[in-house]
């Protein structure tokens, strides 16, 4: 029974396939054109000029390298070492190059130009990391040379790596795959063995058999800025010249320009106004791609970079901003599908009027940008502007001239200027004449009233009767709230009460008193008031106080009153 347990189970292993295929989890960016793996070390190339490289040990991190080919030659053919460190990649145009797996810039191996080759054969028992050592190559003409590749030792830099051959050390860019140095040792000191990097110290040593050197490495970054500008990486240049201005300029104005040449205007403009180049140049460039929203950045920008003391450059920058606004605001208002757009801009001129910065400029210029604002017909941004430069006049007459008396009335309670209260009260009075006088009120002894006087004459001599009756309202306020003794005030009041309410008048004439000392209006003006109004009750007080009791006696007996009079006296 367990002999034949054991024979199915060999049954059904022999019964599970031989070759399973499984699809890797990659999805190349461009169509792959040739493919090399050996020794869990993955090349392939990709469309006309790119290599990516993976090692499979850590496969979520592939290398991609671009070859840097301007011609229009292609990878013929890839070929790997058994270690997986030496790649040999052979051109359409009969050229060859070498990439090491600890590097990351391909070179070009000259002296096998010309040749197309179409195999290698590698040395599986002398070949290294380093050295691939004797190797077979076979190109297309049938030839078969021997060769050697031997990247001794390799260090790498910030930015360089150094290659130590046979007979010299080569410095190659890391960026541009360009030698910057090539130093070449004479046979007297012997072979050259090996190069090492001390990680602590940052010194690159090498030994001969006779002989010990060691380079310094100075200021590795100091041209990196311009390598990273030729390729257009234009974060990291800037990065490498932040404390060189005149370089930071270069690298600002080739990406403003290589923006520019891409069309991707707003950035261009933020760059441009970064820079030293003549503003007036950069303007015109917008001008004639017509780009306005990209000329108001950059005017934007330029602004705030401008020192306070450049007041000539901020005011036509302020102006021509101004302006800018007005008709891209006039754009857009006509046309209904973009309110929202509208409303966006709107807010950033706003925000532009307000600006603290600026405000010296603005208010310097008001003059000039109100008749912006009235050319533009744009009265709501006229009317913010005038509350932002507190000049509440022009406001109130704004409000007054629609008609809308109400709002009127709320800047000029809201901001208290008492100028303003005596100029727009008449034509307020006329319209509104309850809320003025509780705005008047409201303003208790910061207003004279007798400069109210004027804004008070017309509308109780003709108004309605709301108007006299505010008018007397605030009248008796002065008098018996404020305790106003001016004589005008008290006989504006008379005349008020022997017009309109003549109860009142004998009241106040009685509640007065009869001491000339402590009284505040002019008797003889009272006494023709009254007289003229054919008020005899009054004229008779008005008489007692003046001491003129022969008069009183007289008028009193017209009125049939003497009984009482001499009975007070």
């Amino acid at each position: 029974m367990i002999d034949m347990i054991r024979f199915v189970n060999v049954r059904l292993e022999e019964e599970k396939p031989i070759f399973n295929k499984q699809r890797i989890d990659f999805s190349p960016p461009e169509k792959i054109n040739h493919f090399a793996v050996c020794n869990n070390q993955l090349c392939m190339s990709l469309g006309k000029d790119t290599l990516l490289r993976i090692d499979l040990a850590k496969p979520d991190q592939p290398n991609q390298i671009e070859l840097g080919r301007k011609d229009d030659s292609r990878v013929h053919k890839l070929f790997l070492d058994p270690t997986g460190s030496h790649l040999v990649i052979s051109l359409s145009t009969s050229e060859c190059l070498y990439l090491n797996r600890n590097t990351q810039k391909v070179r070009s191996l000259s002296r096998w130009r010309g040749h197309l080759i179409e195999s290698v054969g590698w040395n599986k028992l002398l070949g290294t990391e380093t050295n691939t050592g004797p190797i077979l190559v076979g190109t297309s003409q049938g030839i078969i040379f021997e060769a050697e590749i031997s990247p001794i030792s390799i260090v790498l830099t910030q930015f360089h790596f150094l290659l130590l051959l046979p007979d010299r050390v080569k410095a190659i860019c890391t960026l541009n795959g360009q030698v910057v140095y090539e130093d070449v040792f004479p046979d007297k000191f012997g072979t050259l063995k090996k190069m090492i990097k001390d990680l602590a110290g940052g010194l690159v040593w090498i030994y001969t058999e006779k002989a010990v050197f060691r380079y310094h490495i100075q200021r590795e970054a100091r041209d990196v800025w311009q390598m990273y500008m030729s390729m257009n990486k234009f974060d990291l240049a800037k990065e490498y010249c932040r404390d060189r201005p005149e370089c930071m300029d270069m690298v600002l104005a080739k990406e403003a320009e290589h923006c520019f040449q891409n069309k991707r205007y707003l950035e261009s403009a933020k760059c441009y106004a970064l820079t030293q180049n003549y503003f007036e140049e950069i303007a015109l460039k917008f001008i004639e791609a017509k780009q306005d929203e990209a000329l108001k950045e950059f005017l934007l920008k330029k602004l705030n970079n401008l020192k306070q003391s450049e007041k000539t450059q901020i005011t036509l920058l302020v102006t021509w901003l101004t302006e800018l606004y007005l008709n891209h605001l006039g754009l857009l208002e006509s046309d209904e599908g973009k309110h929202g757009v509208f409303q966006e801009t709107r807010d950033e001129f706003r925000k532009f009027l307000s600006s603290s910065k600026h405000k010296e400029c603005l208010y310097n210029n008001r003059t000039t940008i109100y008749d912006l604002l009235a050319s533009h017909g744009n009265v709501d941004d006229m009317v913010y502007f005038s509350v932002i430069m507190q000049d509440y006049e022009r406001v109130i007459s704004h409000h007054c001239q629609h008609d809308d008396y109400s709002a009127a009335l709320e800047v000029l309670s809201k901001h208290c200027d008492e100028k303003l209260f005596y100029k727009f009260s008449p034509i307020l009075m006329q319209h509104i004449p309850k809320k003025v006088v509780d705005a008047w009120i409201q303003m208790g002894s910061r207003l004279e009233p007798k400069k109210l006087i004027p804004a008070l004459v017309n509308y109780s001599q003709m108004g309605s009767t709301q108007q006299v009756n505010e008018t007397i309202r605030y009248m008796e306020f002065c008098v018996y709230q404020l305790t106003v003794t001016e004589e005008a005030i008290h006989n504006y009041l008379l005349s008020l009460y022997a017009k309109y309410k003549p109860d009142s008048l004998l009241w106040y004439l009685e509640q007065a008193g009869t001491h000339a000392s402590y009284i505040h209006y002019d008797l003889k003006y009272t006494l023709r008031l009254c007289a003229e109004h054919g008020y005899l009750q009054a004229c008779v007080l008005v008489y007692k106080i003046m001491e003129l009791y022969e008069e009183a006696v007289d008028l009193a007996l017209q009125v049939r009153i003497l009984a009482s009079v001499f009975m007070n006296m």
